[in-house]
């Protein structure tokens, strides 16, 4: 089975099109258009992408962005090859063990959760699907890709750091009580660090905080494997993942992390985590490390996925559930969709699962970034059974409203200064990113009835305890989406524009 999807001109043309950019929404689709003016553009030639947006704009691209384009095209043509012999594996583990679809195939995988969902990140191959730039890797070359990407075939060896002169700070427990960790001597405190980052931004900036004995290199090495975001790595021989700062450019931003989001990823952790209300797990953070300053010295740990994970339940990332099944060539989606013997209450039970518990969360000040990367499904055979979320480094938090007591400082990127913030937050990437594509899916590989759905969704959203202001917000006729391919024209800025809103559209 081949690992094929729309050429990166093409995806441009759909953002292009989502974001009305020079008026492309006055002129003919040029591909189906689905919900919030989402195209699904096909399989197409690969066209230079630059020539593509130039037609587009009616002049030239900027640099900068000519360069992201190069870097996305060169990075998503070799992931796809590397991910072609990666479905040719899985594909034949199915056939071997009889299993009719991979769907079926990893039903088995209750013991070892965090590996299935490992496995299963490998297939989201294009990445992020509503950025044109998805697959960019601006500092990394081909040795680096074949090294370090989603697609490697050998685990990475993520670095250790001793703290031997105090010189970090640290929220939350101690690195090296995480089960990655577990059995290794460490007498001092420890960082962990990427190997690229080590050997490219962490040797040449801070060499004198090694040279005078303050940070030491330790030996020991810490197998791991990329998740979809890249700079995650879950753990090879324990459960678990680090995220580690990052130096490169993938899709809109340099990947560090800043020392606010690995301070408050633990304590964010620890509140949500003892909210009330419908079911919902989230893979912990458990601690952040940091060099006051800077963003390149900076780490933090997550919980193992099994212990979000019900018993007798097998961990899916939403990535990979609208992505190709190397055993069938449809969406593994529509494999639990089918298994379940009722496509469209598949996809409806699926969306109430995390829309109920993401939407109450925003009603308190909440806005959880629950795109797809982010969320994950517990199934228990082919039924939805608990949303699970990750990373909380992209929520925004309306403080006034919070059930908790939490102070940000007012340059925090999660201070909300508004609740319009957390809603937009809440609904871009739940509904746009995650559902919407979902939805999309289904539809395209099981008939499944999308229109229905978005109606009956609205109902159930019209029927929640939520303020008004909520409501008139999800159900509006128009919901701001982040104008991604926009914003590359204008680094730096925050930019949104209106699309149709298939919410109001489905309601009487």
């Amino acid at each position: 089975m081949n690992a094929t999807g729309p050429s990166l001109s093409a995806q441009l043309t759909a953002a292009a099109w989502r974001e009305d950019l020079g008026g492309a929404r006055t002129r003919p689709a040029p591909a189906p258009e689905g919900a919030f003016n989402q195209l699904a553009p096909g399989p197409g030639a690969d066209e230079d992408p630059v020539k593509t947006l130039e037609t587009i704009l009616g002049a030239a691209v900027p640099e900068h962005l000519a360069a992201e384009l190069e870097s996305a095209r060169t990075a998503l043509a070799y992931a796809r090859a590397r991910a072609t012999e990666r479905h040719r594996h899985l594909a034949a583990l199915a056939a071997r063990a009889g299993a009719p679809t991979l769907a079926r195939l990893i039903a088995g995988g209750t013991r070892d959760v965090d590996g299935t969902a490992r496995l299963l990140e490998t297939l989201a191959t294009d990445g992020h699907q509503l950025h044109p730039c998805a697959r960019t890797r601006l500092g990394w070359t081909r040795t680096d890709l074949e090294r370090y990407d989603l697609e490697t075939p050998r685990p990475i060896g993520v670095r250790l750091i001793a703290d031997r002169g105090g010189v970090l700070s640290r929220s939350g427990q101690d690195f090296r009580t995480h089960p990655m960790l577990a059995g290794l001597d460490l007498p001092d405190p420890v960082l962990p660090v990427h190997p690229w980052q080590l050997e490219h931004r962490i040797l040449p900036e801070y060499g004198h905080l090694f040279a005078t004995g303050r940070l030491r290199l330790l030996e020991a090495t810490v197998p791991a494997w990329p998740t979809a975001a890249i700079r995650t790595l879950a753990g090879h021989r324990a459960p678990g993942a680090l995220k580690l700062a990052l130096g490169i450019h993938i899709t809109s931003t340099r990947r560090d992390i800043s020392p606010h989001t690995a301070r408050l990823a633990p304590l964010l952790s620890a509140l949500l985590g003892d909210l009330p209300g419908p079911p919902h797990a989230f893979a912990t953070d458990t601690a952040g490390a940091w060099l006051d300053g800077a963003r390149d010295l900076t780490a933090i740990a997550r919980s193992p996925l099994r212990e979000a994970t019900p018993a007798g339940t097998v961990c899916v990332p939403a990535t990979a559930l609208t992505a190709t099944s190397p055993v069938t060539g449809a969406s593994l989606a529509a494999e639990y969709a089918d298994w379940s013997g009722d496509p469209d209450a598949w996809l409806r039970d699926y969306a109430a699962l995390f829309t109920v518990p993401v939407l109450t969360k925003a009603a308190m000040g909440i806005g959880l970034e629950a795109h797809l990367q982010n969320s994950l499904v517990a199934m228990r055979g082919p039924a939805p059974h608990t949303p699970i979320t990750r990373d909380l480094g992209g929520a925004r938090l309306h403080t006034p409203s919070l059930p908790f007591d939490l102070t940000l400082p007012p340059d925090s990127p999660v201070n909300a200064p508004s609740m319009d913030q957390v809603r937009s937050k809440a609904a871009y990437t739940l509904f746009q990113n995650h559902l919407a594509a979902i939805a999309a899916a289904l539809e395209r590989d099981c008939g499944t009835d999308t229109a229905a759905f978005w109606a009956d969704l609205a109902d159930r959203i019209a029927d929640l305890d939520l303020p008004a202001a909520d409501r008139d917000a999800y159900l509006a006729p128009a919901m701001p989406t982040k104008a991604l391919l926009t914003m590359r024209l204008h680094p730096g800025r925050e930019i949104e524009t209106l699309v149709d809103n298939p919410l109001a559209r489905s309601r009487p």
